[in-house]
């Protein structure tokens, strides 16, 4: 079995969280850890979902490309990505003393 993340931000409405674990339990995926959270400020939702694949036929491309029509359906923006890549990381330090 293989990790994905998706993240995720969108208008804040009924229906999301459902959506998103419809979507994954429909492909037989494991939700390992989930956090979201709703800001009432500007009225968007946030999520974080990492799930296990288990079927070898559910690439991530065929994910991604599954899971565009709910992304789509509620103004999302969203990036769904291989767990195990590792994300890029700048270090910067100055001399000066804080």
């Amino acid at each position: 079995m293989r990790d994905c993340v998706l993240t995720l931000s969108c208008p804040d409405r009924v229906g999301i969280v459902r959506a998103v674990a419809g979507f994954l339990a429909d492909r037989e995926c494991n939700i390992t850890d989930s956090q979201q959270f709703s800001d009432p400020d500007t009225g968007r939702f946030f999520m974080r979902v990492r799930f296990g694949v288990a079927h070898p036929e559910a690439t991530l491309e065929a994910l991604q490309v599954g899971f565009a029509p709910i992304g789509a359906a509620y103004g999302m923006q969203w990036q769904m990505y291989d767990a195990a890549t590792r994300g890029r990381v700048l270090i910067m330090v100055s001399k000066l003393s804080h």
